[in-house]
């Protein structure tokens, strides 16, 4: 199984078509139709932008690991994500998430910082649901240069605004199509009660 055949296959279980996966990982349909038909290789930054769209690792693309089984009810944590200034998300799947009833997320991302209090906490695990865009003040996981965060974005001509809940933090503003990208909408989290208590 190839490159192409990996990505066609967990598209197929999530239900993805190459449109949607080409908008969400900011790449051409036509081009992510001939990394898929085995015409091209990709190059390591698509295969980071396609990966993250699908929720995986790059490795599991390369077939350097089984791919993920996707399982009802449950999604990937696929790395961190940062609540405060933007952070590296590393493509690592470090467990899986279980989705409340009725819930659809592709996958989860760990919070790191607290921007985002009281919405957000340290250590919260974050569902996102793939998808190149979202409304004005909605939630986003958004990567600047190949890195991520966490912030409500407004759209402007030319620009997208990325808020945070505390006021402590300022806003981030960037120059739309600069290394930006908006990853997908955050739909939910989860906390954990053990670290609840500690507190």
């Amino acid at each position: 199984m190839g490159i192409g055949d990996r990505i066609a296959e967990i598209m197929r279980v999530r239900g993805l078509s190459q449109n949607r996966l080409a908008k969400t990982a900011q790449i051409s349909q036509s081009g992510l139709s001939s990394i898929i038909s085995g015409a091209v290789s990709p190059k390591e930054s698509t295969l980071q932008a396609i990966s993250m769209a699908l929720g995986c690792t790059v490795a599991e693309l390369m077939g350097g690991s089984e791919l993920i089984q996707v399982r009802r009810g449950v999604v990937p944590i696929v790395g961190e994500i940062a609540c405060g200034t933007p952070i590296t998300a590393e493509e690592n799947i470090d467990g899986y998430a279980d989705l409340p009833d009725g819930v659809h997320a592709d996958f989860a991302l760990r919070c790191k910082g607290d921007s985002m209090e009281p919405t957000f906490k340290d250590g919260d695990l974050v569902l996102i649901r793939s998808q190149p865009d979202v409304e004005d003040g909605q939630i986003a996981a958004v990567g600047i240069d190949n890195e991520a965060t966490l912030k409500h974005v407004y759209h402007s001509e030319l620009t997208l605004l990325l808020v945070a809940d505390n006021p402590k933090f300022a806003p981030i503003q960037t120059r739309k199509g600069d290394n930006v990208v908006i990853y997908g909408l955050a739909i939910g989290y989860t906390r954990l009660f053990e670290r609840e208590t500690r507190q």
